[in-house]
């Protein structure tokens, strides 16, 4: 089991986080930027991503967490769940079709 978070770090690391969010930069440029390891950054965004859904999730909304643009060659989208999907890059036809599937009213059972 995860031991607690220290509460400052958690709220530094949510700042940061909602900083990389506007910075528009890839998750490598923001972290040479910022000072802090990759694999730190990743940590603290797994770790804090459920706190910040279930803060801003309205109920039956989908939420969605930002998409990193790993390279040219593929889109890469990163599922809270722990699932990847990726995309090469030279085709926005599946690009549209994956968002469009996860915007889409689930079926029922």
């Amino acid at each position: 089991m995860a031991r607690p978070a220290d509460p400052r770090k958690a709220a530094a690391w949510e700042r940061r986080l909602q900083r990389f969010t506007a910075s528009g930069t890839t998750v490598a440029e923001f972290c040479d930027r910022e000072g802090v390891s990759i694999s730190t950054f990743q940590y603290w965004r797994r770790r804090l991503g459920p706190q910040q859904l279930e803060r801003n999730a309205s109920p039956g909304v989908p939420v969605f967490q930002p998409v990193d643009l790993v390279s040219q060659r593929a889109v890469v989208i990163r599922f809270t769940a722990g699932g990847v999907m990726e995309i090469p890059g030279d085709r926005p036809d599946l690009v549209r079709v994956a968002i469009t599937a996860m915007s889409a009213e689930p079926e029922p059972c």
